[in-house]
């Protein structure tokens, strides 16, 4: 049975309407980042592993890693990557055994056509606080960033004209990460809460350690079954 594209797209429709973009409610003390990878990522379907990484906040020391695996039937498509990652990512989330302040998500929250990426996509099914956090934009116009650490350009609906996230130099002189708020959390907040997160690396630290984490397991898997 092929996946049907035009409900998700209504799917998607309906579900944005109940993202709230509203500033966080009391401390951040945990925060989790995820990602998703798979054995195969030009086969369809292909063995998914999905891992979540939890920190504190604001030392950034690992409290827990954990992965799970699912076989993953639905093809990448810009703009549904949620319907392909999201059932493996919340049987990840549910292992995890503690829930965080916040999510990172590898990926966008509103700055999408739909105003519904990946992590806003997992902040409205769990209720939790998402950030997304991507290496390339996806929708909305922007302008370069200067080359110093912090910098940032919003990234505008192109109808609209409202600020949907920022290209924020987390690095100096390394490309831009974008950044949206994917559920119960502002923009501007989105922003920092990243670039805090950022510390050496162009990635925020939840997100990279659970993508290095990935590679680590992948490789386990594949010599496993080798």
């Amino acid at each position: 049975m092929k996946f049907n594209f035009s409900k998700a797209k209504k799917a998607q429709e309906v579900l944005s309407r109940k993202v709230e973009l509203t500033p966080l409610k009391g401390d951040v003390r945990l925060v989790a980042g995820c990602d998703l990878t798979f054995i195969d990522p030009f086969k369809t379907p292909t063995l998914g592993i999905g891992a979540f990484v939890l920190l504190s906040y604001p030392e950034l020391k690992v409290v827990k890693k954990i992965y799970s695996t699912m076989e993953i039937k639905i093809p990448y498509v810009p703009g549904f990557l949620a319907f392909r990652e999201i059932p493996l990512l919340l049987k990840t989330f549910k292992l995890l055994g503690e829930t965080p302040d916040i999510v990172i998500v590898d990926g966008h929250g509103i700055a999408h056509p739909r105003k519904l990426g990946i992590a806003a996509h997992f902040g409205v099914v769990t209720g939790i606080p998402t950030i997304g956090c991507a290496k390339k934009p996806l929708f909305g116009s922007f302008k370069e960033p200067c080359s110093e650490r912090g910098c940032r350009e919003p990234i505008l609906h192109p109808e609209t004209g409202e600020v949907i996230g920022y290209a924020l130099r987390t690095k100096k002189g390394v490309k831009p990460v974008y950044v949206s708020p994917g559920h119960r959390i502002t923009v501007s907040e989105s922003a920092e809460i990243v670039l805090n997160l950022s510390k050496k690396y162009r990635l925020p630290e939840p997100t990279r350690l659970a993508h290095n984490y990935l590679q680590h397991v992948r490789k386990c898997i594949i010599s496993r079954n080798s």
